[in-house]
């Protein structure tokens, strides 16, 4: 699942790396946009991905008495 909002991010982020500059509006909307893509693909890759609950300690075990 990871991998293809990553890939739907990349597309984007192409999209707008080619889209033609025709005036200072395009330039501005092409700049914003690049840069939500780029956190957004920055925040998907630093994300830790299947982190379960950890197991408990052995130390944890014999202090509750469990």
């Amino acid at each position: 699942m990871c991998y293809i909002v990553d890939l739907v991010l990349a597309a984007a982020l192409l999209f707008f790396l080619f889209l033609p500059i025709t005036d200072r509006r395009t330039v501005v909307m092409r700049l914003g946009m690049m840069l939500a893509v780029v956190i957004l693909f920055a925040v998907t890759l630093a994300v830790p991905r299947g982190a379960g609950a950890a197991a408990p300690s052995a130390q944890a075990l014999l202090l509750t008495g469990n």
